[in-house]
């Protein structure tokens, strides 16, 4: 039974070797291009002897709930989001944000300055980069005050591989293991 057990602790340990090893020289990743929107302003008429218009513009938030799950955390991810249009940005905010804005459809509009953004923003100069942590997220859309319905493209793409630290420990762990186990394993042989 005991030589099972060691038989068994050595082919584990093997499997975490193979696993942790491909974790340092594997990564993952994907990309892809998406349409962001920014609401147009909506136009209230001014008072008949001033003459001017109120107009007020808004922030779009997707609808769409994008989750980082928690075993991210055991990952290095950078993503990337850029896009060409002038006049615009795109920020990203924890999902709870789009408690503070107005459901219109498949989207959320939401007043500007109104929501916290983590990355991105007004001064994000056509890209950001973003490394996330575990949690809920919602792309945000922002730009110049505009009374018609802007639409552009996002092109995002995102990198992860498993953290060196912690590759580099699962290795340790599972040279350590397997050694172990064929050290005990041919100890009890010779008896």
């Amino acid at each position: 039974m005991k030589k099972i057990i060691f038989v068994a602790m050595t082919i584990i340990g093997l499997l975490v070797v193979i696993f942790s090893s491909l974790g340092i020289t594997q990564e993952l990743s994907d990309s892809d291009t998406v349409d962001a929107m920014l609401p147009p302003c909506t136009v209230e008429d001014g008072l008949p002897f001033v003459g001017e218009d109120d107009v007020t513009c808004y922030w779009g938030m997707s609808g769409e709930v994008l989750e980082i799950p928690s075993e991210a955390i055991a990952a290095d991810v950078d993503v990337e989001i850029s896009w060409i249009k002038s006049g615009v940005w795109i920020g990203i905010a924890e999902a709870s944000e789009a408690d503070k804005c107005e459901l219109k459809g498949d989207y959320y509009e939401c007043d500007k300055e109104s929501v916290n953004l983590i990355a991105g923003g007004p001064s994000s100069n056509g890209e950001i980069t973003w490394q996330p942590i575990p949690g809920e997220y919602r792309f945000v859309a922002g730009g110049d005050d505009t009374q018609t319905l802007q639409q552009f493209d996002v092109d995002w793409n995102y990198q992860a591989s498993l953290k060196s630290g912690l590759a580099i420990m699962l290795l340790f762990v599972g040279l350590s293991m397997s050694v172990a186990g064929a050290v005990l394993w041919f100890k009890l042989s010779k008896r």
